[in-house]
Order: structure tokens, then sequence, then C-alpha cells
């Protein structure tokens, strides 16, 4: 089982592997999910690369965010830079980039982000057709789920075992998109779920606890997981290098290669914490209906829990015990109603603490170690001086009195050249030529941008060359291969030739609540429309078929692995009923309907397509494309000849998490924890972090929060400006009666936002 280390730069992977990593994760450039962070050059990455095959580890390059179709050049470009390296693997999120590598880069392993959301069998297994060597499973999937997956296919499987874990599920938040421009889908995200809310529930209150999976590394090893992954790519090197040597150690005794005494598992865990560590949980592993998971008090790095004052005098405080050990110049945090107070330690003396402040603590206030001495003391991490790796090319040489023919092959591209010059050759009078002759001449590269293997040389006859000679025939060859092995390419958008399709006038979804209401409002539409359906209530799609309605199934985003068996079921019940068109938000709604005939496929918004790869591939297999709500009015045109739909009208979840806030802060309604379709109790809050203190609604659906704006998204008033495609208009959620529906169709309703459509796609 592969222990996997968050690199955000070349010391990271050094720490990662000195400290026992198998495989690092890291970004070149911004185009990745931390475009924050400083992330590699492209130098940095092959001199990672060569530090990493000298310890036969493994290097994972990111490109896990959604692509504009300005962008693909530029990932293009660097991928063919790096090609000939032949990369362990790329991380992607978006389809359309994975296309493209799998088109244009073929030989390079194409890993699923947990951005891309897979959390059940059927989206596994469209993972497993599409090509994907590996999937990063969903963080939200209990240990049984992801034993259910792994015995349902043979793709490797990624799992988060430490770090923090997004409020919702990742890739589909739009929280940080929406309210402040920063998309979280393109590693610009803005953390609204660690800010302050206020209202009928008060505090950091999507605040989730940091993952410590500490205790289920056996087990996942026992399903059969083939990678552990550490988050972290902001944090420094002294937390990659300590959580590389703690889950190198739960690895070993879960692997059999030794056996950990209890008290050495907590001193583990307690190292592990000082580095960077909020409050902790288990993560969804035991349960996907988690309870002691939010932390609504504080929603940054607690450290080490060490012990309580007793006692405040001066600059001196005594406290109860000392779970760890102190030394002058730790940093400890001093939390007085819930408000930490960072300061220096300056002596130690038994329980008794000198501190860089005079300020009187009250009793019982809580201490942290959030940096020891100790620690770095015991951990520090080496610089390596690495040189840049370079591709290789192979070599067979065949010589005789009179020519050098040399066969060069790259290996990568599968490009091969033939290469003849004349030698002078001397009778053998002392010394003739020999294969090792030949051989170490021509492994030397210098300062040619690639590296050698001679893989055969074959000599005929008895005879004597100078050095010279032989070296100044190395380089003409060596100069003609950096340019004809090594051949760039050139990327171009790819052309679009699908098929065009009888187009209804207009997409609705309506959910249960505002149902009878839509059915008044249909018969004032006058055109062909199609109406998708977020319910698996049968009769309702009976009344709509008996008014004579185009009618569809929505399928819904998440769709755990105990609940896919009776959602086939009910697809399979409405294709035999004659409902032909479905609104498909996942991959796995492509596996799940993919033996199904004459039916039409609406891509929900929730399948990207900010770009025309990612169209391209859709298009294959769907019958209309539906622009990103989050996307911007220039990639919006570049787009209009190949996407269908466009979201006029949407009350668009900003959040959608597994975690139920109204089981965390209330009680549950349910009997035995059986799902509800809607809770009948929503929560009204408002965001007290930043300028701007805007207003919420939560919902409870199927037990999971959805976080709703009090501002729908609503292109009304710039609908002249967006090119022509067909209006979708949402009426899920919140209620709505027919007159409203009437007016928002009818572009009456200009209250609400724009998204990004004016302002641009960060």
């Amino acid at each position: 089982m592969e222990l996997l280390l968050p690199a955000g730069s070349l010391a990271h992977t050094f720490a990662a592997f000195d400290y026992g990593g198998d495989a690092c994760y890291l970004g070149i450039g911004n185009l990745n999910a931390r475009a924050g962070a400083s992330n590699f050059t492209v130098e940095d990455y092959r001199k990672a690369l060569a530090f990493a095959r000298s310890r036969e580890k493994k290097l994972y390059i990111t490109f896990n965010t959604l692509l504009k179709n300005c962008e693909l050049e530029t990932v293009f470009k660097t991928l063919d830079s790096i090609y000939d390296l032949l990369p362990d693997g790329v991380i992607v999120q978006d389809i359309g980039l994975a296309s493209m590598i799998k088109r244009e880069f073929p030989k390079v392993p194409l890993i699923a982000s947990t951005q891309m959301g897979f959390h059940n069998v059927s989206g596994v297994k469209f993972a497993e057709d599409f090509g994907f060597k590996r999937v990063i499973l969903s963080r939200e999937l209990t240990l049984k789920e992801i034993e259910i997956i792994r015995k349902s296919s043979t793709i490797e499987l990624e799992v988060f075992i430490h770090g923090a874990i997004c409020f919702s599920f990742s890739g589909y938040c739009f929280a940080s998109s929406f309210i402040g421009g920063n998309s979280g889908n393109r590693g610009r995200c803005s953390q609204v779920c660690r800010m302050l809310f206020r209202g009928d529930i008060n505090g950091f209150i999507f605040n989730l606890k940091d993952l410590a999976g500490f205790d289920f590394v056996k087990k996942l090893y026992e399903i059969g997981i083939d990678s552990l992954k550490v988050e972290g790519r902001l944090k420094d090197e002294l937390y990659v290098a300590v959580n590389a040597s703690v889950y190198r150690k739960f690895i070993d005794e879960a692997v059999g290669k030794v056996k950990l005494k209890e008290s050495e598992k907590e001193e583990f865990k307690k190292l592990s914490a000082i580095v960077f560590s909020r409050k902790r949980w288990s993560g969804y592993f035991p349960s996907d209906h988690p309870e002691n998971c939010i932390d609504p008090s504080f929603p940054g790095n607690y450290g080490l829990f060490i012990g309580r004052v007793v006692e405040s005098k001066g600059n001196r405080i005594t406290v109860d015990r000392l779970s760890f050990p102190l030394n002058r110049h730790d940093g400890i945090l001093i939390f007085e109603e819930n408000e930490p107070v960072p300061v220096k330690v300056l002596n130690v003396r038994g329980k008794e603490i000198t501190i860089s402040t005079k300020r009187k603590f009250k009793k019982r206030s809580s201490v942290y170690l959030v940096h020891s001495v100790k620690v770095q003391n015991r951990f520090p991490v080496r610089n390596y001086n690495v040189s840049p790796l370079k591709p290789t090319v192979c070599l067979s040489i065949e010589l005789n009195s009179e020519t050098i023919t040399v066969d060069v092959f790259n290996p990568v591209r599968e490009v091969k050249k033939r290469y003849v010059f004349p030698v002078q050759t001397e009778p053998p009078q002392k010394n003739p030529i020999t294969v090792d002759d030949v051989t170490g001449e021509f492994k030397k590269s210098g300062n040619f941008s690639f590296a050698v293997s001679v893989e055969n040389v074959k000599i005929d006859g008895s005879f004597f060359i100078r050095r010279s000679e032989l070296s100044s025939i190395r380089k003409k060859i060596f100069s003609i291969v950096e340019e004809e092995l090594f051949p760039k390419k050139e990327y171009r958008l790819p052309a679009f030739t699908h098929l065009k399709r009888r187009k209804p006038s207009a997409v609705f979804v309506v959910d249960e609540t505002n149902a009878a209401e839509f059915l008044k409002f249909a018969a004032s539409i006058g055109k062909p429309f199609v109406v998708f359906l977020k319910t698996t209530n049968f009769n309702l799609f009976r009344d709509f078929m008996a008014n004579r309605i185009s009618v569809g199934v929505a399928m819904p985003m998440i769709l755990k692995t105990y609940e896919e068996e009776s959602f086939y079921s009910f697809v399979k019940r409405a294709v035999k009923a004659g409902i032909k068109n479905f609104l498909v938000s996942h991959y796995y709604g492509l596996k799940m309907v993919e033996k199904f005939k004459d039916i039409n496929l609406f891509a929900d918004f929730t399948l990207y397509t900010l770009n025309r790869e990612s169209a391209n591939f859709l298009k294959k297999k769907m019958d209309y494309l539906t622009i990103s709500v989050e996307d911007e009015l220039e990639n919006i045109i570049s787009l209009s000849d190949c996407v269908d739909v466009i979201t006029i009208y949407q009350d668009t979840p900003l959040f959608q998490s597994q975690v139920c806030l109204y089981k965390v802060f209330a009680t549950c309604p349910g009997m035995n924890m059986v799902p509800f379709h809607m809770c009948l109790q929503n929560y009204r809050i408002t965001k007290i972090t930043g300028r701007f203190k805007d207003n919420f609604e939560i919902h409870f659906e199927n037990c999971r929060t959805v976080l709703l704006w009090n501002k729908p998204l609503n292109l009304n008033k710039i609908r002249r400006k967006i090119p022509s495609f067909i209006p979708r208009f949402d009426f899920v959620y919140k209620k709505y009666s027919f007159e409203d529906m009437e007016k928002i169709f009818s572009g009456k309703v200009f209250s609400g936002h724009t998204g990004n459509v004016l302002r641009g796609l960060a």
C-alpha cells in the first residue's frame, strides 16, 4: 500500500522520501487545486523526479481543476515538455483534459481526482472504462462502501487518510465562486466553510474537523486500497516529514512488518497533531451520517492539547499537566472563550511555564502546543543538490572499418532514426577498438538535453579509431538527435462535427414541492419543452404524462452505493413507462443508462463543459450539454456552437454535504436514521466574516445539508448579451407559485446575481 504525501516545493519531496513516503503529488504552474501555493516549475519537477527515481519513488502531477478553452494549450505545452520523462501519473478533474491526455500523451497514466466525485460503483466503473489507472475516491465514503467498490472493480483506488476535509462534496462547491468570484473548482477556494455565521445556528458551523485516520490504516489495507493520501500542499516541510514517518509506521504495522504498542501509537498521533491539526475526527469511515464532526468554535490550527491553566501570575502560568514535554522557544496557544492567544515559551520548571506575555489567563483555559523545538530537531529536513532528470534515448551501434551506423530510439514518443557516418580507422597495432570503448564514448551525454542508454554494440573487424574521431561523430549525431527525436507537438482545439438535433424551447427542473404549481404554469408555455422531476415519486411522473408533458428523470448528483440498486430499478421502471429524457448530473449516470436504447441524455451543469475537449467527449455520449453555472461570458461564447443549454434561473446549491447539520446541532427526526426526502426544518443564517453580510438558507434533503444563497442565479437581465442557447429554469428547494414561475420565465424578474458571467471566472 502506497503512502502518498503532499509536495508544495522541492524540499517537501526531500522530506517525504527521507521519512518513509512512497510518492508525492505536486502542481506545475497554477492550473491545479492549490493555485495559491508556490508550486513547481518544470525545472523543479525534473529535479524532484530525478530525486524520486533515485529512491525508486513516484511523483504525480496535479492538473485537478476545470479548464477554460484558452487554458488547454498551456497545460498541453507543459505536458509536452515533460512527456519524454514519462510522468508517473497526472491527476485530473476535467474530463476534457483527461480526453486530451489520453489522445495526445497516451503513455501517461490518468488518475481521477477526488474533485471528479467518484463515490459509487457505477461511477468507478465509468472511470475504469474510460481508461483511468486510478480513482481517488470521495472522502464521504464509509469503510463498507469502500469495500463494496473495491470488490466491484480492478482499478487502483486511492483514499484520503489525513488532513483537512471540505464540508461540501469536493468538485461540487460553488460558495467561493458565487460569493467571492474565486472558484474552488479552479484552485482558488476562499474557504467559505471556515467562515463565521450567525442566525438559527451560530459559529463556524461548516468547519469540519480534520481527518486523522490512523486507526483505519489496517482495515483499508485489508480491503485492498492501493494508496493512502495525506492532504496538505499548503503545509510546511515539517508537516510532511512527521506525517510521512508516522503513517509509515502505521502502514508497516498493517502489513505485518512491525508491531506497535498502544503507547507508541499515541506518541505518534501526538507528533502529528503538533505539526498541524484542527480538532480531529475519524472522517466518514465509521458512518456517513456523522455527529461529532463540526468544530463551531475555531477554524484554525490547535496543535496538541497539553493541559489547562490552574494559576496565572505575571508572565507565568501553571498547568494541571503536560501531556508532551515543553522546551524554551516552543510556541503554544492559550484559549480563552474560544479565542486563541499565541505565546512563546521562555522557560519551563515542572508544570510552571514562563511565557512571553503578562496577560492574566482564566483558570481552566486550554493550552495547546503548536511549535515544538524537540520535534523540529527530531525531524530535520535535508536539502539535496539534485540535477534535473533528462529523458533517455536508446542506442544500437554497428561499426566497421569504413562506417558507423547508429540507431536512436525515443521509447516514449516511439520515434526512431538511423544515422550513418564515415569513420577514419587505422590498423590495430596495439589497442583495437572494443565494445566497452564505444559504449563508454556514446554514454556521454554531457550538456545535451537527454541521457543515453547504449543497448547494443556490434563491431565488424579489428581496427583502431582515435577517441577524438569517435567523440566528434557522437557530438554530430547527438546534435541532430536533439532536434529529430524530441518533436514538439502543436495543440489544436478539436473540431466539432456532431449532429444537430431538434431542440426543446426550454428546459425546466422541478422538485416535488413545486410540482403542483408547475402543472398550472405549464399550460402557459406554449412551445415544446422538457421538464425534469427531482423525485422518485412515480405517481408524480404519471400526473405529468397524463397532462401530455415531456417529462424526464433528474438523476441525483449523490447516489451512494446503498442507493444504487433501488435507483436503478426506478430508472428501469421509468424507461418501461415510456420516459425517454434523463438529466445526468454525474458520470455514474452514463454507466447506469448505457444499456437503454432510444433515450435522450441531457448533461446537468455538474457535468462540466468549460472547454471544447469536454464538450467533444460528452457529445459522443449525450444529446444535450449544459453550460457550467460558474462560466464567464467570453468562454460561454467560445462554446456556443457545441453546448446546448444555459441555466437562466436557479437556486444553486452552494454546498451539498453528506453531513446533516440538523443532526449535528439538534436532534435527528428520523427513526433509526431512515432518510427523509426533505426535513421540515430549515435554518436561516448570515455570513459574518468578510465585508458583506450575505444571507443564506440551510435545507436538509435525504439526510444531507444543502446551502442556498438568498440570491438566486438569475441571468434574465443580461440575456441579450448571451448567445442563443436553450434556456433552463430550476424551481427546486424554495417554494414558487405558478405566478412566480410565469414572471421568471417571461424575463420579468431581475433580482438575484449573475454569477461570473460578467465579472469573469477566476
